[in-house]
């Protein structure tokens, strides 16, 4: 029996240097890689191609960003991550053109991976001809982030200073700070809090701070309370979420939410939003807060300061994200390939 030949569309690679999916490709093309069930044909391009069908030889032809194949013989897997376009978090010049080439890959979909139940429910209010489509999975994203038991790492200087050497005495802030991430809610939330005040700083992972971010932060007083690291590896982004005092995520929208999980993974206790995916990922393992009130993020920041409280929570953490796994997600991935051909 000839193995299946399933092309993987690399394209999320030209598209986002650090994010969401293409953690979630990498980890999970890897593992596909490493089992190997399949003849691999790999299909990568510039980004503008990312708008352009192909027509291959496979026999399953899966995107890592809403291509489709269009040789009528070869079955297309679309994974779905969010409907933040459609949903009006996100609003783009290119808004138009990738509400289109998603609309199509739906379509055109064989078998559709959704990365949450939210992100599901979502697809089937926005696009209801497709609530009797066949094959519709739930599949999980995992970590690789860690707890670290190597006592002897030194992490950047530039942590270390920032930090003062006190472990537990920063609030984490990661991901984008588009305006649907909520940053400034955060932000408030913290300068709300009695934390400040207590010698707490707040760290954000993703991006430098723009030019308005730095005014905001200005006019609360809190420029040496603040800081951005534009750019972090595994190693350095485990010791944060180790170290920290919690990590803030009030996001108004997630298809599924990455960093509550890699939080609990690590140890650190989550203040989270209770919209879309997030209770979905955190369960009863973190606070959940209405993230357009900044009195309770407020509120559950001064909640951990007991360390009873908090300890709690860090267990609770530990024992959530057991039940999230790249491994078990790569395999869903191939019993679902393994199904079309």
């Amino acid at each position: 029996m000839k193995p299946i030949k399933l092309c993987l569309d690399n394209i999320i690679y030209q598209l986002q240097r650090a994010g969401g999916i293409s953690v979630y490709w990498q980890e999970i093309s890897s593992r596909i890689l490493e089992s190997q069930l399949f003849q691999i044909l790999n299909v990568n391009g510039h980004s503008l191609t990312r708008y352009l069908p192909l027509y291959t030889n496979a026999d399953i032809f899966h995107s890592s960003y809403y291509r489709v194949d269009l040789n009528f013989k070869v079955r297309n897997v679309v994974t779905v991550h969010d409907f933040i376009y459609e949903l009006g978090y996100l609003n783009t010049r290119k808004s138009r053109l990738h509400l289109f080439q998603k609309k199509i890959a739906l379509q055109k979909a064989d078998a559709i991976i959704c990365v949450s139940e939210n992100t599901k429910k979502d697809m089937l209010s926005l696009h209801p001809e497709l609530a009797d489509h066949p094959h519709i999975y739930v599949i999980y994203h995992g970590t690789k982030l860690k707890l670290s038991q190597e006592n002897g790492y030194n992490p950047l200087h530039k942590f270390i200073q920032f930090s003062k050497e006190e472990k537990n005495k920063y609030i984490l802030f990661v991901g984008k700070r588009v305006a649907y991430k909520n940053f400034q809610n955060a932000l408030t939330g913290f300068y709300e809090s009695s934390l400040p005040g207590l010698g707490f700083s707040m760290i954000c992972i993703g991006s430098k701070f723009s030019e308005s971010e730095n005014s905001m932060i200005k006019s609360l007083g809190m420029e040496n309370q603040v800081r951005a690291f534009d750019r972090v590896n595994q190693a350095e982004l485990s010791y944060l979420y180790q170290n920290a005092f919690a990590l803030v995520y009030p996001s108004l929208y997630e298809g599924f939410g990455l960093p509550p999980l890699e939080a609990m993974s690590c140890g650190c206790p989550v203040i989270a939003s209770n919209t879309s995916s997030i209770p979905e990922v955190v369960g009863d393992a973190g606070i959940l807060i209405n993230p357009y009130e900044t009195k309770e993020i407020a509120l559950s920041l001064e909640i951990l300061l007991s360390n009873e409280v908090r300890d709690t929570y860090i267990n609770q953490g530990f024992r959530r994200a057991k039940f999230f796994s790249w491994e078990v997600a790569a395999q869903k991935h191939i019993e679902i390939y393994q199904s079309l051909s």
